[in-house]
């Protein structure tokens, strides 16, 4: 009885077909007009997808280790590791055959699964992060259990290298894991890597007590590719960290959200186990992973390559300074870290935030200048904001 009561009403809410079709339609107009005024976040929705849309008749898994596969059939692992090997070398990993990586879900699972290797590798650690550091940096050390400590951001939102030297200090009897970030979610800012991993000398951390990770979810697929650039922002295994992680929807381009991890292949070793029936090794931390964005991310790097995105950075840098300069023009306070491409401004009334769908902290907002955004919407969002920017410029700025 209760079977068929439930059955009832599932039944009750089955649509037909023009429904469920005019519903699809409905979404998908609304998606083409908002695209074309998004400004808050940083998702590069410049992309092709009719390349890996043939895919979508197959259920594309990618089971166990990237490394090992599975006796699943439907599997792209050898595109997941060319993926893997080509932020290696992008990355500047001395040797390739010492990293592992993996295609995952997010930029937080990223995060989150370097923190748990970090734990394991170093027993019982506390976790330090700026105070500009993404939401998921804390969250993931609530989930692992892990005591995190936060030091003081600079006003441009990179870690502060004293503010750094005296958490350290007071906890130097511990081992410590150092969430750095290349690209701050609100001010675009890069932390000196180079001049945080010196602190950790300096107070006696060697690298057999540490564990670095650097965040990269948007800017570690911007600063490789620009000229010129202080070594110690560079997102490179050179500084010698330990991991890093990036987004495939950001700076990349994908059709759905995804992130890439590349770790030293050794933090890995100690979590492995094998899955007798999968044929395949647990290192990843989810068991079922999306062979979809492997093939999205793929696509656009080997579409792409080094002199795409070499042209994505110098462009969205420079109408970044653009979109700055004409905001300061109008007396506009603005903050703009170097090769950032998030613009930092007053926040706009609440007409402007949703029109174009800005992102918002405290009394400051941010536009981020992605391949997708033109010079016709900077300069139409910068004549909306200008023209009401008398009636808010006795507003409090950020600091």
């Amino acid at each position: 009885m209760c079977v068929k009561l439930t059955c009832d009403i599932l039944d009750t809410r089955l649509s037909t077909p023009a429904v469920i079709n005019a519903t699809l339609d409905k979404l998908s107009n609304k998606f083409a007009d908002r695209r074309e005024k998004h400004l808050g976040y940083p998702y590069n929705l410049d992309f092709d997808a009719w390349p890996i849309s043939q895919f979508c008749k197959f259920l594309i898994n990618n089971l166990g280790d990237p490394y090992v596969g599975s006796h699943y059939a439907t599997e792209v692992c050898g595109v997941e590791r060319e993926v893997v090997d080509w932020f290696a070398r992008v990355w500047e990993c001395a040797d390739p055959e010492e990293y592992w990586g993996a295609v995952g879900a997010s930029g937080t699972e990223g995060n989150l699964w370097a923190l748990y290797l970090a734990r394991e590798t170093l027993g019982n650690p506390v976790l330090i992060h700026s105070t500009e550091a993404h939401y998921s940096v804390p969250k993931a050390a609530k989930i692992l259990r892990i005591e995190a400590l936060t030091c003081e951001a600079d006003h441009t939102g990179a870690i502060c290298p004293d503010a750094l030297r005296e958490v350290v200090q007071a906890n130097r009897h511990r081992c410590v894991i150092l969430a750095l970030t290349c690209g701050t979610t609100m001010k675009g800012a890069h932390d000196d890597i180079a001049s945080c991993i010196s602190v950790l000398d300096q107070v006696g951390i060697d690298p057999s007590r540490r564990f670095v990770h650097v965040d990269g979810a948007l800017n570690a697929m911007v600063l490789p590719f620009v000229d010129g650039l202080p070594s110690g922002i560079r997102p490179s295994f050179r500084h010698g960290i330990d991991s890093m992680s990036t987004s495939g929807h950001k700076m990349i381009g994908t059709p759905m959200p995804c992130g890439v991890l590349v770790v030293r292949r050794e933090h890995v070793r100690r979590v492995a186990s094998t899955v007798s029936y999968l044929r395949s090794d647990d290192t990843t931390l989810m068991g079922s992973r999306n062979g979809h964005a492997v093939l999205a991310i793929w696509n656009r790097l080997t579409r792409l390559g080094i002199a795409g995105f070499r042209h994505f950075a110098r462009t969205c840098i420079g109408r970044a300074d653009g979109f700055a300069g004409a905001l300061r023009s109008a007396s506009v306070p603005v903050l703009l870290n170097p090769c950032s491409l998030t613009v930092v401004f007053p926040k706009p009334s609440e007409r402007l935030v949703n029109e174009y769908q800005l992102a918002c902290h405290g009394n400051y907002a941010h536009a981020i200048v992605m391949p997708n955004v033109k010079a016709d919407l900077i300069d139409r969002f910068v004549g909306d904001y200008t023209a009401e920017w008398p009636c808010n410029s006795r507003q409090k700025v950020f600091s």
